[in-house]
């Protein structure tokens, strides 16, 4: 092939790449003037090519533009390759941003022309944008978390923090990012923290726990996630919890242990008391006076030292039922059979009444508890029945227990006896010394005693009655 096909060859190729391109090309002088323009400028600006070439850039241009296009092709016609990145809008065209490259036509050692080729990159340009955007919501909502958070990659490396990092250990950023985090705290290897980051990034599991940062005096909580990319750390400072913590602590100790010197003091005072008060009242009931009054005042005398007998046998039955709570073992107790004792003992004074007992409870239900507390609550419970019955009518006591869904059981003690106004006895109904029916020789013990056993047994009552109609205990036991 001669050398003259060979060019006419070359340049059918020059002009194809020029003409299909997907790039913006054009031709220009030094003044600018588009000496040649290919089929994708001609598209952006939508003219023909006769509108555009011997035209200058310039006039398709804004006019803020105007002379950075000016001072880019000066430096090419001076021999610089020139790239650079810019948002335009070229006349009658859609706005674009174009990576524009002007490159000097070199001939015979001196630039005749120059290039620009401009490549779009409007979507590219978009797409950073958006990622930068979400990166600074990210960034954002890190920096609003009221926690502490850092991110560390699988190589311990530190790849973000927020601020509350740096207010809480006392850092800045730029001395922990791209760190390694056992580098910046050498004095916690193989302490707490470096154990639980480790059993989360080699079991892949989350980890939850408090410890101490012995460097800033602080108890931390810290939750530690961890991820393809490596651990998400958040923490905060929970130092004024632990300290409120251990001063409860305290406080339940000294209580505790005033509560133990008051409870001898009690025990003392009741024992103690109580042989000198028998003396006193054996003594009373020896003498004897002539004289009608002193007599009279004697059998005062004697009734009073009765009635502060009663009392601390009360204080006795109390302190003994209160320390029995932590220690009385519990067991698996068949209900008919602890019920059955009860009735059993107090059969003559239920015949006495002319009371009727009617029964409606499982004969295989069982309850978890102290068979002495059981007992002692059936007992109170009939016999406060007995105790306040109608005199208008027979009574009759009505025995009912289930078990309900949840496993708890369930035990109603009703009567139709003489009831009580239980809107006006309100939260008084179970405290001690407290009575609610005008006859009688109750000393309002039963029911402090009743509720005391239940709840040692992990139970509560209720109660409803009504004056004239009866009286309805529901016992719940686990």
């Amino acid at each position: 092939m001669s050398e003259g096909a060979e060019l006419v060859n070359s340049e059918e190729r020059f002009r194809s790449l020029f003409e299909h391109n997907l790039d913006v090309i054009l031709f220009q002088d030094r003044e600018g003037v588009i000496w040649d323009v290919n089929e994708a400028f001609l598209t952006l600006l939508n003219r023909p090519k006769e509108e555009v070439v011997g035209r200058p850039v310039s006039a398709f241009l804004p006019l803020a533009l105007v002379p950075v296009f000016h001072e880019k092709l000066q430096q090419a016609f001076a021999g610089t390759r020139v790239q650079f990145d810019v948002a335009v809008q070229f006349e009658g065209a859609e706005p674009r941003v174009l990576n524009i490259s002007k490159v000097p036509l070199w001939v015979a050692g001196a630039v005749e022309g120059v290039h620009m080729v401009g490549r779009d990159i409007t979507d590219l340009t978009a797409s950073h944008q958006l990622i930068e955007q979400q990166a600074q919501k990210l960034n954002t909502i890190f920096e609003s978390i009221t926690d502490a958070l850092f991110l560390i990659d699988w190589n311990w490396h530190f790849v973000h923090l927020n601020h509350e990092v740096e207010r809480l250990l006392h850092v800045e950023r730029a001395q922990l990012l791209g760190k390694n985090i056992w580098d910046v705290f050498p004095e916690e290897v193989n302490g707490a923290f470096y154990q639980q980051y480790y059993q989360a990034m080699n079991t892949g599991k989350a980890v939850h726990f408090e410890a101490y940062y012995a460097a800033q005096q602080l108890w931390l909580e810290v939750k530690a996630f961890p991820s393809e990319e490596g651990l998400s750390v958040y923490f905060s400072d929970i130092t004024r919890r632990i300290e409120a913590q251990a001063s409860q602590e305290k406080l339940t100790q000294d209580l505790y242990r005033h509560n133990q010197d008051l409870q001898q003091f009690t025990y003392l005072v009741s024992h103690n008391l109580r042989a000198p008060l028998t003396n006193a009242l054996g003594l009373a009931r020896l003498l004897q006076a002539e004289d009608a009054a002193q007599q009279e005042t004697l059998t005062y005398l004697e009734t009073s030292l009765e009635q502060l007998d009663v009392v601390l046998q009360d204080m006795n039955t109390i302190l003994s039922v209160r320390d029995k709570q932590d220690v009385a073992a519990p067991e698996s107790l068949l209900l008919t059979d602890v019920l059955g004792q009860v009735l059993h003992s107090l059969q003559e004074l239920v015949q006495q009444a002319g009371a009727s007992v009617v029964l409606d409870l499982p004969s295989d239900l069982r309850v978890h508890g102290n068979r002495a507390y059981l007992y002692s609550i059936f007992y109170n419970l009939l016999t406060n029945a007995l105790k306040y019955r109608s005199p208008t009518r027979p009574l009759r006591i009505a025995i009912k227990a289930t078990r309900q869904p949840e496993g708890e059981m369930c035990l109603s003690f009703e009567d139709n006896g003489s009831g009580f106004d239980r809107a006006k006895a309100g939260p008084e109904v179970f405290k001690l010394y407290k009575r609610f029916h005008e006859a009688g020789s109750g000393r309002g013990v039963g029911l402090y005693l009743i509720k005391t056993h239940l709840e040692a047994m992990g139970g509560r009552i209720e109660v409803q009655s009504q004056v004239g109609a009866g009286t309805q205990f529901i016992l719940y036991l686990p």
